[in-house]
């Protein structure tokens, strides 16, 4: 008798083990679009937003887009100051109408986090230039209407910078300056009675579009930093698949293995990412940067061009490629901070969204508009349901 009860246990423990160690699956639905934007009957969609959760509803704000036209074809990027409130009723979703508030200043390409205290988003950029403004935004149940707090500016003003938290501490990573990229770290307790950015050691490299999640490595928890590109005077960027672990209680980073599929090595920037359970990541989509670069040189050849002729050809070349991309890298990754190894677990069933970001919402992963070809913005907001 005790032999059987013994192994049982036995059998039941290697079952949960196994249960553990099966990779995650996740069903990706259509949730909501984005309602157009005023004096507009479509909704183009926006790069750059801030995403979050307050008081489980989805906030959605900010961001740039292209209304009158393509780069390529001389449409001017335009900035927005809009917010949007996506509520949940029973399995459908609903926009909030009754939100008409606006946020301090148009802004884009910010980083964002969902902390307790609401959706922190710092930096970012409009037509004026790169911001080093940060705010706190709130959803307020009982007016309809989202509560906007200022919160101290960084030191610097940066784009293109992730952020992530620990508790109510925010982490803001690298970002991109006016010609260089920045390899700037700097945290934010929102519980001080008067909070202040701290520096903290340098990135060990400079960079911006990185991806930024708070994770446990065994029993404790620290920020990883993964992919990323930088900016150069050169005006052709560096690509990365580097990912970098900073330890809280050390105060030290660490480098970790290199961004993978489980079979090659690959660059990527400006991807998606959530935690899940005590030692995942999943990096959703992304961009491998080899069209990206492509463009980047001819943009360089023709700052160099001697003629108008060649300036020409050069410019059609590069709108070729705009116009004709296919889309960002549609896999799924997973890396497991415990045992350092990534692994590549599917691919998305619908266009990659870029430079936007991944959140989630009880459960699900929500990811909310973005960039889905050079110029091109989707107004979707896709949830992905995970199983095992």
């Amino acid at each position: 008798m005790i032999r059987r009860i013994t192994f049982l246990i036995i059998m039941l423990s290697t079952l949960a083990a196994s249960a553990q160690n099966i990779s995650p699956s996740v069903k990706w639905k259509f949730g909501a679009a984005l309602p157009p934007s005023r004096g507009q009957s479509k909704s183009l969609g926006f790069a750059g937003v801030i995403n979050g959760v307050s008081n489980n509803v989805l906030i959605v704000a900010g961001g740039a887009n292209f209304p009158h036209g393509l780069p390529w074809e001389g449409g001017k990027k335009y900035y927005s100051d809009e917010i949007h409130v996506l509520q949940k009723d029973g399995v459908n979703f609903l926009w909030n109408k009754k939100v008409i508030n606006k946020l301090p200043e148009p802004i884009a390409y910010c980083g964002s986090t969902s902390t307790d205290r609401g959706i922190a988003y710092v930096g970012g950029e409009n037509e004026n230039g790169i911001s080093n403004r940060c705010h706190l935004l709130r959803w307020n149940n009982q007016k309809d209407t989202v509560d906007i707090e200022a919160l101290p500016n960084l030191p610097i003003a940066l784009t293109n910078i992730a952020l992530t938290h620990i508790g109510n501490t925010l982490y803001a990573v690298g970002g991109d300056e006016e010609k260089i990229s920045s390899n700037s770290f700097y945290s934010l307790n929102l519980d001080d009675a008067e909070p202040q950015w701290q520096k903290l050691p340098h990135l060990p490299i400079a960079l911006a579009n990185a991806t930024a999640v708070s994770q446990y490595v065994k029993n404790e928890k620290e920020i990883f930093v993964i992919g990323g590109r930088s900016k150069s005077l050169s005006g052709v960027s560096d690509l990365h698949h580097t990912v970098y672990a900073f330890n809280i209680d050390t105060q030290k980073w660490s480098e970790c293995a290199d961004i993978s599929n489980g079979k090659y090595i690959t660059n990527l920037s400006a991807a998606c990412g959530v935690a899940l359970g005590n030692d995942e990541i999943m990096i959703i989509g992304g961009d491998n940067g080899k069209v990206f670069h492509q463009i980047e040189n001819y943009i360089a050849q023709i700052k160099k061009a001697t003629s108008p002729e060649e300036k020409e050809k050069l410019t059609e070349q590069k709108n070729e490629l705009s116009i004709h991309h296919k889309g960002f890298d549609k896999s799924i990754l997973l890396y497991n901070t415990n045992i350092n190894e990534w692994t590549k677990i599917g691919d998305l069933p619908f266009p990659v969204q870029v430079t936007t970001t991944a959140i989630m919402w009880r459960n699900d992963i929500v990811i909310s508009n973005g960039e889905i070809r050079p110029g091109v913005r989707t107004p979707n907001i896709m949830i992905g349901k995970i199983g095992r």
